[in-house]
């Protein structure tokens, strides 16, 4: 690979990750451009020795996903949907 390409794939994931960290309340959104994330993360890390974006790619990958299952089972163990009104406000 040349050396734009091995580049690219740090800010691919780090793009990724943040995609999938402004998308959380759409589960699966999210969940699939933190896969994407982790995988050019670990790419990134395969291929590429000096760019620090690779770090930032999968570690934002990781954390989305596990924020965003967090927040899909707290949702659902109390029943509750993101876009509902409360009682109290109508």
């Amino acid at each position: 690979m040349e050396n734009e390409e091995r580049v690219a794939l740090g800010v691919t994931a780090m793009i990724f990750g943040i995609i999938s960290l402004a998308t959380m309340c759409f589960i699966v959104i999210s969940v699939f451009f933190g896969i994407l994330a982790i995988i050019f993360g670990i790419l990134s890390i395969i291929f590429e020795k000096k760019n620090k974006l690779k770090i930032t790619g999968l570690v934002l990958g990781l954390i989305s996903i596990t924020i965003t299952i967090v927040l899909f089972l707290v949702l659902e163990v109390w029943d509750l949907n993101i876009f509902m009104v409360p009682k109290w406000y109508i």
